[in-house]
């Protein structure tokens, strides 16, 4: 229920999975006009939109975080809303990989921000888990995934600015706490209650972190595609396809900004399979990239055009009941 109107101290930190879905969208097209000779306006026209929305969405959150502070300890204190703070950490990681190949001092300079500070929002939140007396089975969902399967998107750029030990240690922190949390949210969903309605488009998430692995270990490893890469490409894919049968459960609800979490590990999927495409040269693996890069652009489109008619309508950045 509404209980007032638009503010600025209702501005949501998931406002930042915007960003999350543009970025991904932006790094696709960057190796889609690499690999597969797309034209490179549109990289450069969605580097230009995804920086501009960086910039402005960062902005309010810092207005909100001078002018309403309690706010923002609501939100870091908050058994889901906890989940997104990270996303601020990973905008800066993913503005880093899709500025990689057109700037990269710029890239670098938004990496040594977004590096140090993913890891301390992980072990901050890592740490609000283990403390919060009152967090419950059913306060679990695939956003929890955020900040710790960051940590994978870190040796994307990092490879290449820092010792390779550095990457690794982020790998094995974001792969490590996957394969965790990925039993307990499959216990959660199989076991208990279903998730609140605004919480349901949060299942693509779990497409996310095997995506992401396959892109950072193919860095990691300088390229190589061998059993653990094709092992990570391969659980993302069924993932997506299980996504694909539960199609159902998605169309025709209700629009929440949580819509944005159908972007990014869709993006995620489609710049796995181009560089699974880079590496075989196949007709199967380009037909896939492009089917991916079509679905992706659509669904982020949908999003952003579900976004803007509800900001008109005002029914974002307010404040409801629990």
């Amino acid at each position: 229920m509404i209980l007032q109107k638009r503010s600025l101290s209702c501005f949501p930190v998931q406002f930042f999975a915007v960003l999350m879905g543009i970025s991904g969208l932006t790094i696709a097209y960057a190796k889609a006009y690499h690999i597969l000779n797309f034209q490179q306006f549109w990289y450069l026209g969605l580097l230009a939109i995804n920086t501009v929305l960086f910039f402005v969405i960062f902005t309010i959150y810092i207005l909100k975080w001078v002018k309403y502070p309690q706010k923002i300890k609501e939100e870091m204190s908050h058994p889901i809303k906890s989940s997104f703070v990270p996303a601020i950490s990973i905008s800066f990681l993913l503005l880093s990989i899709a500025y990689y190949d057109y700037a990269p001092t710029v890239a670098v300079a938004f990496w040594f921000i977004g590096a140090p500070l993913h890891l301390y929002f992980t072990l901050k939140t890592i740490k609000f888990w283990m403390m919060h007396e009152k967090l419950n089975i059913n306060h679990i969902n695939p956003a929890w995934f955020i900040p710790v399967v960051g940590n994978i998107l870190v040796p994307v750029v990092g490879v290449d600015v820092m010792p390779v030990e550095i990457s690794v240690f982020y790998f094995a922190v974001g792969f490590f706490f996957w394969i965790m949390l990925f039993i307990i949210v499959m216990y959660r969903m199989i076991f208990h209650n279903p998730m609140a309605g605004k919480l349901v488009p949060t299942l693509f998430i779990l497409i996310a972190p095997p995506a992401v692995g396959f892109i950072s270990y193919f860095r990691i490893s300088f390229g190589s595609i061998d059993m653990m890469s094709l092992f990570l490409y391969s659980v993302a894919l069924v993932i997506t396809l299980l996504m694909f049968a539960k199609l159902r459960v998605f169309i025709g609800s209700k629009f929440f900004i949580s819509w944005w979490a159908y972007t990014f590990p869709l993006a995620a999927i489609t710049i796995a399979s181009i560089l699974l495409y880079m590496t075989y040269r196949d007709i199967f693996t380009y037909l896939v990239s492009l089917f991916f890069i079509a679905l992706t652009t659509g669904i982020v489109a949908l999003v952003f055009y579900k976004t803007i008619i509800a900001i008109k309508k005002e029914e974002l950045c307010i404040e409801e009941e629990e």
